[in-house]
């Protein structure tokens, strides 16, 4: 079993929070997410590997640091193609049985986490995002069992594909995978909830986390906790 990281363009990344990160902070905002991510994954006892998929010059520097494979898509692919392409690098080059595609934005997730919704696993497993919108972990056996349909709202076509083929799609809400940071809110229930990630550390050192009203006492008590978004 192979994980998948796609890391977008980081200076296209993040464009919700442009009104509160300048394009510096959310190239940093990403590449600390990344790490958090990264060493999860790496971290993992369930995964053979990781492939980071990006076009993006800092992907060397990440794969280096964790000693990952690289992936480059084809220039004109969307993020769906991308995918496919490099589940069947995996499959065809690599001996890859399943594959495992986490975004790059959802620093709070574990090793114990990843290696328990790994367990479970047979054929498609989907762990969708806190509105059971779009789709934050997929995992399947063998990697280009399905269509990948990430779009935003691939949830219930991720699930609609599995169907048609008579794969039983098992579906694994998860809190920590659920939280895919877009919005400021989304910042200050990371650093409610994961005061101990690097991104955390991040957001306090650049200042972001005072500028946000969120400062570390904030994470000790009740008092200025943001309110998380609840799965529905």
């Amino acid at each position: 079993m192979w994980a998948i990281v796609p890391i977008k363009a980081l200076e296209s990344a993040k464009r919700r929070l442009a009104d509160v990160l300048t394009p510096e902070e959310r190239r940093a905002l990403m590449l600390a997410m990344a790490r958090d991510v990264l060493t999860a994954l790496a971290r993992s006892r369930a995964l053979t590997g990781v492939l980071i998929v990006s076009r993006t010059p800092e992907a060397d520097a990440l794969a280096q640091a964790f000693g990952t494979e690289r992936f480059t898509e084809s220039p004109d692919a969307d993020l769906s193609e991308a995918l496919s392409q490099a589940a069947e690098h995996l499959s065809g080059h690599l001996g890859a049985a399943g594959v495992m595609i986490v975004p790059a934005d959802v620093p709070l997730i574990t090793p114990d986490e990843i290696d328990d919704i790994l367990a479970g696993h047979e054929r498609v497993t989907v762990v969708p995002d806190d509105e059971h919108l779009g789709t934050n972990a997929l995992i399947c056996t063998p990697p280009s069992l399905i269509p990948f349909h990430f779009d935003g709202k691939s949830f219930r076509p991720h699930l609609e594909a599995a169907s048609a083929l008579a794969a039983n799609p098992r579906v694994v809400p998860s809190p920590r995978f659920a939280l895919d940071v877009d919005t400021p809110d989304d910042l200050k229930a990371l650093l409610a909830r994961g005061p101990g990630t690097q991104t955390a550390t991040f957001l306090h050192k650049s200042g972001i986390a005072e500028r946000l009203g969120t400062d570390r006492t904030d994470t000790g008590g009740q008092a200025g906790r943001p309110q998380l978004r609840s799965p529905q």
